[in-house]
């Protein structure tokens, strides 16, 4: 990032070759799938390609970013851990409703303005809380609600927040200003939220419960917690924002570098530097010692993105944007129905988000950064909650034990609504930009 050297850049494609085969063995089955696939076709256009052996470790080396991102994560999530700021959303939960309707609305919002820096701890504690405070409603609409509100709240808080893999990749893709895309991101959470609860009040209206009493206590605990859990959220934006409009820094690498160094200074100023360092250490090595997926995902998928641009056979896969060239709302459904079709067949939005990548020419030439972000990272991020093999879903299918395609027709007319909202204010973007 700092020194740009052809030279150095092939030994890191190199490690990124030696990182792949160590970890293809240690990956489930169907990232194997998945990187066998890449690997092949990639293979494909590379010998139909002018591109020479030398040319491989290059290919590799795309998605280091990525995987550095991905690494770090882990240190954010423990800082909130250390800070039991986990605990806050069971409290923000936990307060008693007047029916199921209004418990809804409160869910889906306490989702949104959390999940952001809890990221899946937000879903799985929340999923425990509703389990326990709705023990006594059906089955079948207990389920509904948790697996609505826990999911399609997690959905909304991915569009914006920095952290969130979809929309730094899209932001790698286009090249765009976090800054110019974030009111927009939020415009469609704002769409979001408003849309979503309506139905969830709508269709939970008539259910009754009771709360405990005993979850009103610590409510003046919760509101300090909250304030200080919003204005961390608020400092690291502009942490990321500074480094990226002033210094300069690419987005993906400004926030991955920021994470560290902002998540320790945020534990000594709550006082829970050892509980931080105690709980984040050993987290952070499990994990990197654990993103054999990713790994085989993401080389496999900088590979296949490099050699399908120094292919002739790029030129078969622009046809079908080439044909709507001049026509933006059909390019825009046209990408939102891969998105969908492809995560509903197992393929995860990453490597939908890297096909596009490789054709990335194509579609800035045809949208301004800005609208290509919105588009690429709101229809990513629609299919979250209807991802059959996503690990949101297969966490709430083993917590509700249900089929994930059971969780996915529920979810799909969501999705399918969210990806709209997101082509909707992508095409208000235009009048803009």
């Amino acid at each position: 990032m700092f020194w740009n050297n052809s030279i150095l850049y092939s030994i890191i494609g190199i490690f990124g070759i030696v990182m792949t085969a160590i970890s293809f063995p240690r990956a489930t089955r169907v990232f194997k799938i998945l990187g066998i696939v890449l690997l092949s076709v990639g293979t494909f256009f590379f010998i139909s390609s002018e591109a020479t052996v030398a040319d491989i470790p290059v290919f590799f080396a795309g998605n280091i970013g990525l995987l550095f991102l991905l690494s770090m994560l882990p240190w954010m999530n423990s800082v909130v851990k250390a800070g039991r700021y986990n605990k806050l959303l069971q409290s923000l939960l936990g307060n008693n409703a007047k029916g199921l309707g209004s418990l809804y609305v409160r869910s889906e919002i306490t989702m949104v303005s959390l999940a952001a820096f809890l990221n899946l701890s937000s879903a799985t504690i929340s999923q425990d809380l509703l389990k326990e405070q709705l023990k006594d409603v059906k089955t079948k609409v207990k389920n509904s609600f948790i697996l609505m509100a826990t999911l399609r709240g997690y959905s909304l808080a991915l569009l914006w927040s920095p952290l969130e893999i979809l929309l730094a990749t899209s932001i790698f893709i286009t090249g765009a200003n976090y800054l110019e895309v974030l009111p927009w991101m939020l415009l469609i959470a704002a769409l979001g939220i408003s849309m979503d609860s309506l139905v969830g009040k709508m269709m939970f209206r008539k259910y009754e419960i009771e709360a405990p009493p005993s979850m009103e206590k610590g409510a003046g605990q919760s509101k300090s917690k909250l304030i200080q859990f919003i204005i961390a959220l608020v400092l690291f934006l502009s942490v990321v924002v500074f480094l990226g409009n002033v210094i300069q820094l690419d987005f993906l690498f400004a926030v991955t570098i920021s994470i560290f160094p902002f998540a320790l200074g945020w534990a000594v100023l709550a006082k829970r530097r050892k509980s931080f360092m105690k709980i984040g250490w050993p987290t952070w090595k499990w994990k990197t010692n654990n993103l054999s997926n990713f790994i085989v995902l993401l080389s496999t998928l900088s590979f296949f993105t490099g050699t399908l641009n120094a292919s002739p056979y790029l030129k078969y896969l622009q046809d079908p944007l080439v044909s709507l060239e001049g026509s933006p709302l059909l390019i825009m459904l046209f990408i939102q129905a891969a998105f969908l079709g492809l995560t509903i067949l197992g393929v995860h939005p990453i490597a939908t988000m890297g096909i596009f990548g490789g054709v990335s020419g194509l579609l800035t030439g045809a949208f301004p950064p800005v609208t290509l972000t919105v588009l690429l990272s709101a229809c990513a991020i629609a299919t979250v909650p209807s991802a059959p093999y996503g690990l949101i879903v297969t966490i709430t299918s083993v917590a509700l034990r249900m089929n994930p395609y059971q969780i996915v027709l529920r979810n799909l007319p969501y999705s399918v609504l969210l990806g709209f909202l997101g082509i909707g204010v992508a095409l208000l973007t235009l009048l803009i930009y």
